[in-house]
């Protein structure tokens, strides 16, 4: 809502004239201190004609700037008073956060997010390389081209639009699919305006015929080929890569638990950041999965599993160490993992399954009744 909300503040702002209302008020005011006085009359007439002149200037300035809106170079100003409806709306929306049983949660979350060192370590979090994001270079290519190269014009509240979600996008590759997704209102009305621009009568035409059987067919047909485009890479897809998850291992675990070999009551297993949450789609219980402000001190008090895990992963700390303070009685890695190198060299772990992706070891040196509390 935001960018509405600027665009009618500067629209507002922009016909209240502020500065040259506020210097003819003071000029009056000047003159009517200088008549009380008693001072020379030619102090008040010079007052007078400094005046005249600011307001001569004033009359000749609201008329350009009334041209100016009505006939813009690029920037084009329009004032939607039902923009007033929509801070109602903005206000009831904030207003609904008191009502969750979850405090300020609605208020705090994203700058605990922020303040944090979760964001720091997931790569859809990181910063967005140009250079390795085609889509990317070819929306902005588009965007800036028919705005620097042609007469297209763009309405203030797409500029704060865009431009908001292209710095979002350039903070965190995961907000590209935001400039896509709400962009595309703001940038499908410049295309339209650049398209009328130079092509008007062909735009009416192709209005008119899409609207024909023809038409419908043809916009049938584009989905179906657009569809099928995007598909066909994937056909030959599993519907879970057994790559990144570990599907047989969760499978052995389950009938491990089924044939009473493991517990998971009293089973901690250590896993990795990335298929957590398969596991506990599976029913197995983890030491973190993708929720990762679960796992953190600011959204969990005392709770560092997220950056002891991100430690032992990158073999900052000695795993036992951690291994020793979790209690943990299990572990499942990929095979290639650098913690793997380790733990398949150390006596105190046995292999207890492993295929071409992953290996589930068994900690054998485990203080079973501090486990068990």
């Amino acid at each position: 809502m935001l960018p509405y909300f600027a665009e009618y503040l500067v629209t507002v702002l922009g016909e209240a004239h502020l500065f040259y209302k506020l210097k003819i008020r003071m000029q009056k005011r000047k003159i009517e201190r200088l008549a009380k006085k008693q001072k020379p009359q030619e102090k008040i007439e010079t007052a007078q004609e400094s005046l005249l002149k600011t307001e001569e200037f004033f009359i000749k300035f609201k008329e350009r700037s009334k041209q100016r809106v009505e006939n813009p170079y690029k920037l084009k100003l329009v004032k939607k008073d039902a923009v007033k409806w929509l801070v109602l709306v903005a206000i009831l929306c904030f207003a609904m956060g008191l009502l969750t049983p979850i405090g300020d949660e609605p208020y705090t979350h994203i700058f605990k997010l922020l303040s944090g060192d979760t964001t720091k370590s997931i790569s859809e979090h990181q910063p967005l390389v140009l250079a390795n994001h085609t889509a990317a270079i070819t929306v902005l290519m588009m965007l800036f081209g028919m705005l620097i190269f042609t007469d297209t014009k763009i309405r203030l509240k797409d500029v704060f639009m865009l431009g908001g979600l292209i710095v979002l996008t350039f903070t965190a590759r995961r907000q590209f699919s935001l400039l896509l997704i709400v962009g595309v209102v703001s940038f499908t009305r410049i295309i339209c305006d650049f398209i009328a621009k130079y092509d008007k009568e062909g735009t009416e035409q192709f209005a008119r015929l899409m609207v024909t059987w023809k038409g419908k067919i043809l916009t049938v047909f584009l989905i179906a080929l657009c569809s099928f485009m995007m598909y066909k890479d994937k056909i030959d897809d599993e519907y879970i890569n057994m790559k990144s998850y570990p599907v047989e291992a969760s499978n052995f675990i389950l009938d491990a638990e089924e044939d009473g070999d493991l517990d998971f009551e009293t089973m901690r297993l250590y896993n990795d950041y990335n298929y957590g949450s398969y596991l506990l789609y599976r029913g197995i219980p983890v030491f973190i999965d993708s929720r990762a402000d679960l796992y953190s001190p600011e959204f969990n008090e005392g709770c560092e599993i997220f950056n002891d895990y991100m430690n032992i992963s990158s073999l900052a700390t000695y795993y036992e160490t951690k291994f020793e303070e979790y209690k943990i009685t299990h572990a499942i890695v990929y095979k290639t993992s650098k913690l793997n190198m380790f733990l398949s060299r150390d006596d105190n772990y046995k292999e207890i399954y492993g295929d071409k992706n992953f290996i589930v070891y068994e900690r054998l040196n485990v203080d079973t009744n501090q486990n068990e509390e």
